[in-house]
Formats: C-alpha cells, sequence, structure tokens
C-alpha cells in the first residue's frame, strides 16, 4: 500500500515538472531556431478618465407606460415619467441611496441605488391584484383575526 501513495506522488512530481520545463523548453528551441520573438506585451492602457465629482443614477420602471415617484425617506427624487427614466445626480461615494419606488395600482418598492459609480436602476412594479405571486406574500389577516363566529363561547356553556 506505501509502495503505491509512494510511486504515485513520484508520477505526480514528475508530471508537475513536465507541465512547467515543457513550455519553457519549446519557448527556448524556437528562439534559437530564428523564429520571430513573442509579440511584445500590448501598449499600456490609456490613463484611466479622471471622475468627476458626481455620478448619475437613472431609475427607470417595468413596464414603461407606468409613471411611478421615487423617495428617499421623506424626500421626493422626483417622478419617472412613461417611456422616460428619472436621472438624479450625487455627489460620488456619498453613501447608498434606500429609495421606494410607488406606482399607482401596485406595490410599493423598495430599493437601494450606490454612489461609487454611475448606474442605472430599473424596478419592475406588480400591480395589486398580482401580489400574490410575489416572493413572501403573505395573505391578509381577517378583521374578525380568522376565528369563526358560529360558535363565539367555544362550546363552553
Amino acid at each position: 500500500m506505501t509502495l503505491r501513495r509512494w510511486s504515485l506522488g513520484i508520477g505526480l512530481a514528475a508530471l508537475s515538472a513536465a507541465l512547467v520545463l515543457v513550455p519553457l523548453a519549446v519557448v527556448a528551441f524556437a528562439q534559437d531556431e530564428g523564429a520571430p520573438a513573442a509579440p511584445p506585451a500590448a501598449a499600456a492602457p490609456a490613463a484611466p478618465k479622471p471622475q468627476g465629482p458626481n455620478v448619475r443614477i437613472v431609475f427607470t420602471v417595468l413596464p414603461s407606460t407606468k409613471k411611478a415617484t421615487v423617495s428617499w425617506g421623506k424626500k421626493k427624487l422626483g417622478v419617472i415619467a412613461p417611456h422616460a427614466p428619472l436621472i438624479v445626480q450625487r455627489p460620488r461615494d456619498s453613501g447608498p441611496l434606500d429609495v421606494v419606488v410607488r406606482a399607482e395600482g401596485c406595490v410599493p418598492v423598495q430599493t437601494r441605488a450606490y454612489t461609487f459609480e454611475d448606474s442605472k436602476v430599473a424596478v419592475k412594479v406588480t400591480p395589486n391584484d398580482q401580489k400574490n405571486t410575489l416572493l413572501g406574500y403573505r395573505e391578509e389577516i381577517p378583521a374578525d383575526g380568522g376565528v369563526p363566529v358560529a360558535n363565539p363561547d367555544g362550546g363552553v356553556r
């Protein structure tokens, strides 16, 4: 049993050495043969464009035929018009925006927008009559608390 492990270890070591040394030998042989040298590394990428002090956050709503309002706490950021986005400019790295998107006849949606870089936030609104299709939906408790009224004393006489 130990002989098998020992020979397996030697085999793995030889395989890993071959994987490292064979490509090096091929490169050295190609250079000795007068073959064209490997292409030089790609030119250094251009310096990234300096970032402005503000970021643009673009809010859209799906379906785009709905009109919706975007609120950040008590502050109303704006209105998303049908077939048009709402563009909000905020200072870069000023922290996340926890917003609520409300469309008439639809369930309000809470979402977060970040200010690290320019971003787009697409919010899908669900009509109130289809809210049972959402993950985490719970049926509303009836006004009587779900207690049957047929036997109000619970059977005690």
